[in-house]
């Protein structure tokens, strides 16, 4: 056990407990002393690490366009654009349309891009990278809704850019990326604009046909249902009541006129024909009773006299000229008969008289003359009747003839209107089935002739909105910022990694010297002292010093290859900042080593 000695005071009571676990200020200072060497060599490599890192990455260079979303010039409520996708929208959708894999290996070919990559990379990364160097930020802002009147987050305007390891193939690429975009977008909105006008076109000529169809329909139902569409009802219910009227008139029209008739017959039946003619005696006899009445006489006086005597000339021209005037004729009939009655009465007056008798020769002259006339009379055409010479007879007669006639006229008249009442009656019957029909083509019709208006002025619309894109006075986009040559490079930031370079150095060296204290097992103090031994420490005696000679070698070698790795450090910190980046000057060692 170490003796205390007058040099040192005694060591404290050690017989109280000890925290072990708890270092004081002064220990962690001695730790950080003990530890110094280590503390310098870690910061400074991770400081170079840093360093190195900061000025070995290439720069990268940014070239943006900013494009302003304008809305169209003319106001909306006159003229109404048929593109209707939100702005953010469009972008993405011509995004997707101008970085296709054709444009961006054109441009890639164009310009050499990733000249070294393209030798160990395919044609894919190729493309993702490119797809990676490109930017396209929407820049939104708040604005009022003009509908609703409600504050809205709308994109106002887009940056494209692009970054590029050359500054002049940044501002190359971003120039023909936006040129590509203004393009698409001018490209997209003609044709959205171009494609409704042809489609509302084609719909409006369809819907033409189809009413010129539904016309034609209309016209035909019509015709075959003519007086009984719904349009006719009133007209047919009118008609029907006034047929009915006419109809009543006209049975009270007949009625009258056939009880007039039925009067008038009468009188006719009363009225003689002819004008009576004085027969023997003074009576007046017709002209067929004065006929009969000579052609007996003939008989008689044939039985009488000879045929030229003058009485029987005489009689035979009255008869004639009565037969003449009734246009009578002989009946052959008649006179045979006549004719058998004399041949009967003869044979009787045989058996009572001998055939010298007077009475017998006398009735045998008549029948010989009969039998003569009869035997030598030839047909005679038939002669038109004598016309009635009886003006009270011809004058009934012709009121008969009239009444009959507006009787018939009356009756024509009442068919015809019995028919046209029934046809109201049948109108009014099939109207309304008719009418159901008659308004389901009146409304397809109707609606499909609603459906041209609205198609005609969408379409009138669409042709304005189309010169509206083709003048490009719609919203389209602009370019307020155009890219222009980067004079510094975008990445990387040599500050910020230098900066945290050194928190990261200082935390390693920190780390460094835990891990250390950690993993030495070596007694520093008495408090280690007492802790590995577990028995109080009564004296301290101090560490014997060093060569003074060799302690100042160590820490030369130090301090010189310390300051040697700073001073590189910071001659290079300075050359990137002050003269030329550290990239260009490694490309240029490159190229003259041909590299």
């Amino acid at each position: 056990m170490a003796t205390l000695t007058p040099d040192y005071p005694a060591y404290p009571d050690y017989a109280a407990p000890v925290d072990e676990g708890s270092m004081s200020l002064a220990d962690m200072l001695g730790v950080l002393r003990r530890r110094r060497w280590l503390m310098l060599g870690v910061f400074a490599l991770l400081t170079a690490l840093a360093l190195v890192v900061a000025f070995s990455l290439p720069s990268v260079y940014r070239s943006t366009a900013t494009i302003l979303i304008k809305e169209q010039e003319i106001p909306q409520e006159f003229v109404r654009s048929t593109v209707t996708t939100f702005a953010d929208e469009r972008i993405q959708v011509i995004s997707q349309q101008v970085l296709t894999r054709a444009t961006l290996l054109a441009m890639v070919d164009k310009y050499g891009l990733y000249g070294k990559a393209r030798q160990r990379e395919t044609n894919e990364e190729i493309l993702d990278r490119m797809r990676r160097d490109i930017k396209l930020v929407p820049v939104s802002a708040e604005i009022t809704d003009r509908r609703t009147g409600r504050p809205v987050t709308a994109t106002i305007a887009f940056s494209l850019s692009y970054d590029s390891e050359v500054a002049a193939n940044a501002q190359r690429i971003a120039n023909d990326l936006t040129t590509l975009f203004l393009n698409e977008n001018i490209k997209n909105r003609q044709q959205k604009a171009a494609e409704t006008t042809t489609f509302l076109d084609e719909e409006l000529g369809r819907v033409v046909e189809h009413i010129a169809e539904l016309e034609k329909g209309v016209t035909d139902f019509k015709r075959r249902n003519q007086g009984r569409t719904p349009d006719q009802a009133q007209a047919n219910l009118v008609g029907g009541e006034r047929s009915e009227t006419d109809l009543q008139r006209i049975d009270r029209e007949i009625a009258f006129l056939s009880d007039r008739k039925l009067q008038l017959e009468g009188q006719l039946a009363n009225t003689k024909p002819l004008t009576p003619l004085l027969g023997g005696g003074g009576a007046a006899l017709e002209p067929e009773d004065r006929l009969r009445t000579l052609k007996s006489q003939l008989i008689g006086l044939s039985a009488q006299y000879a045929d030229n005597h003058p009485d029987l000339r005489r009689v035979r021209r009255e008869i004639a000229a009565l037969e003449a005037d009734t246009g009578a004729q002989a009946d052959a009939e008649d006179r045979q008969q006549l004719l058998e009655r004399l041949r009967s009465d003869l044979a009787e007056l045989r058996k009572r008289y001998a055939d010298q008798h007077p009475d017998v020769l006398k009735l045998k002259r008549t029948y010989d003359s009969l039998e003569a006339a009869v035997r030598n009379s030839k047909p005679v055409a038939p002669r038109l009747a004598r016309k009635p010479d009886n003006p009270i007879y011809i004058n009934l007669a012709a009121q008969v003839s009239t009444v009959q006639s507006q009787v018939d006229a009356l009756v024509a008249e009442r068919k015809a209107v019995r028919e046209r009442l029934l046809d109201f009656q049948q109108r009014l019957s099939q109207s309304g089935e008719v009418e159901r029909e008659y308004l389901e083509l009146a409304r397809d019709l109707e609606s499909s002739r609603a459906r041209f208006r609205e198609l005609r002025d969408k379409q009138m619309q669409a042709q304005v909105a189309e010169q509206l894109e083709r003048s490009q006075k719609a919203e389209r986009f602009t370019i307020i910022e155009p890219p222009i040559l980067p004079e510094r490079p975008n990445r990387p930031n040599r500050q910020l990694i230098v900066l945290m370079g050194l928190a990261l150095a200082l935390l390693g060296t920190l780390g460094a010297v835990a891990l250390a204290q950690t993993l030495d097992g070596g007694v520093q103090s008495s408090k280690d002292l007492l802790r590995a031994m577990q028995v109080p420490v009564l004296a301290v005696l101090p560490q014997p010093a060093l060569a003074p000679s060799r302690r100042r070698r160590s820490r030369a070698r130090l301090l010189l290859l310390g300051g040697a790795i700073l001073l590189l450090l910071a001659g290079a910190a300075a050359l990137h900042t002050f003269f030329m980046p550290l990239d260009v000057v490694w490309y240029s060692i490159a190229r003259r080593l041909g590299v």
